[in-house]
């Protein structure tokens, strides 16, 4: 195959489903876990009150229980649901597995500081990612069922994850980043191509979210290694 063979491929040539099999998705997770997503819901709301407790007991719990929702969206909906027709997508289920799992390593490492916070405004970006990221799935698909909740959508997952970068100690901080950035390129990419144009939403808002984190992280929490 020549060169210029290579050149004529584009971004379409790598997706071979529509968007309606992408949305569908969304659908299937949600009328599978029925009624167990409502411990999503619980969780997302009780993340930000953990938080504005300002203890490390109680950030250790925040950043624990966002460490299982990397683990469940991604090993449920990337590996389980959207592997099987998007290879790379798999792989970036197993890439949150893994991001769950250091964020677990944090809590028991003494990666999670105690320094003070602006709270008011992380509780406000945390309830604007996990209230309004998860209806753009449904705003493409028209189905109420395709809502894309905290801890079962990686989307709407890793864009209230960002924010832990703002929980966690400088180290730890830069080790979390790399997948933040990745998936929100990779979604970007195929949220285009399927023209998802509601959804495409979502990594924008993961960037800006990482962004935040950094933003709102006090500039003397250090690892205590």
């Amino acid at each position: 195959m020549s060169g210029a063979d290579w050149l004529s491929y584009s971004l379409q040539d790598f997706v071979m489903f529509g968007p309606q099999v992408f949305l569908r998705l969304f659908v299937r997770i949600n009328q599978d876990l029925w009624p167990w997503q409502l411990l999503a819901v619980v969780m997302a709301i009780f993340i930000p009150v953990l938080i504005s407790r300002q203890s490390r007991a109680a950030r250790r719990l925040a950043v624990g229980l966002m460490s299982l929702a990397w683990i469940v969206s991604g090993y449920g909906f990337l590996v389980g649901y959207f592997g099987p027709i998007n290879w790379p997508a798999a792989w970036f289920g197993w890439a949150f597995v893994a991001q769950g799992a250091l964020l677990a390593a944090a809590v028991f490492s003494g990666g999670v500081h105690d320094s003070r916070l602006a709270i008011g405004r992380l509780a406000v970006l945390w309830l604007l990612a996990v209230c309004v990221l998860p209806w753009l799935a449904m705003a493409d698909s028209g189905e109420w069922e395709a809502v894309g909740l905290f801890g079962v959508a990686p989307g709407t997952t890793a864009a209230a994850g960002a924010l832990a970068l703002a929980l966690v100690t400088r180290t730890w901080r830069w080790v979390y980043l790399p997948l933040l950035v990745l998936w929100s390129l990779f979604s970007a990419a195929l949220l285009w191509v399927l023209q998802t144009w509601w959804l495409l939403v979502t990594p924008v808002a993961t960037l800006l979210l990482v962004g935040a984190g950094f933003w709102l992280s006090p500039r003397t929490a250090q690892s205590p290694d």
